[in-house]
């Protein structure tokens, strides 16, 4: 007799994807802490293996019938590695505010960097507990990863200094208002919608995003940073605008 039911081996596979999304988040770091010169693109495209990870995670999580709480919690641990810390990491090997100052330019940066992590946490944690099916309470943490680790880059690379003047001021509001937009309650949207539009601005950022992890250079890093500006500004608009057109149908 066969031990494991099909609906146990989901829940070992989704617990496989969970520890692969937070294998890429420990590495991730490793690599942003001592390797960020010779592997310069490496933590951000782990960051998005991670969330492709987490993604399968949940969507295979859902076949099973058993709720696993070893799983959630891993799941949460998982994120916050990935999603929370790695990208502060990433915001400390980038120029913030106070960089020019050595004396402040530590306290400062892990300030920052820590700011934002703590929100990451936070998020995560009130996602576990009070989850939402249609809509994202607050800025999604996959995404705010994104848009701040892909920040953190475009501000060390020497061809978008100009946009990240002066002294890493841009980094530092950037990283700030993503932090604040992940704990408080403005609602983004969700693919769980499953509409229309959702696929397609889905498939489009997710053209961009591949094309960044085949081919890794500035101009590519350019196309995703846009596409989470995008989300992060409009979302909220969008969600209300396709949500009045759903009621209407």
């Amino acid at each position: 007799m066969n031990v494991l039911s099909s609906l146990d081996r989901f829940a070992i596979i989704a617990f496989l994807f969970t520890f692969l999304n937070l294998l890429c988040g420990l590495i991730g770091i490793i690599v942003s802490i001592y390797f960020s010169s010779e592997f310069f693109y490496l933590p951000l495209q782990l960051l998005i293996f991670g969330a492709i990870f987490d993604f399968l995670d949940g969507k295979i999580a859902k076949m099973s019938a058993t709720k696993s709480t070893l799983g959630e919690y891993s799941d949460s641990i998982g994120d916050t590695i990935t999603f929370a810390i790695l990208p502060g990491i990433m915001v400390l090997n980038a120029p913030t505010i106070g960089n020019n100052n050595p004396e402040i330019a530590a306290f400062l940066g892990l300030g920052i960097a820590g700011f934002y992590s703590l929100c990451g946490w936070a998020r995560l944690v009130r996602f576990t507990f009070r989850p939402t099916a249609t809509h994202f309470e607050g800025f999604p943490s996959p995404a705010a990863a994104l848009f701040v680790g892909s920040s953190a880059l475009l501000a060390q690379s020497a061809e978008a200094e100009w946009l990240f003047w002066p002294n890493g001021a841009i980094l530092t509001v950037i990283t700030v208002i993503v932090g604040f937009l992940m704990i408080v309650p403005i609602n983004y949207p969700n693919p769980k919608r499953q509409m229309k539009p959702d696929l397609i601005a889905i498939g489009v950022a997710g053209i961009f995003v591949i094309i960044f992890v085949l081919f890794p250079y500035t101009l590519t890093l350019f196309g995703v940073i846009f596409i989470a500006m995008l989300y992060t500004a409009f979302g909220p608009y969008y969600l209300k605008q396709t949500e009045k057109m759903r009621k209407i149908t």
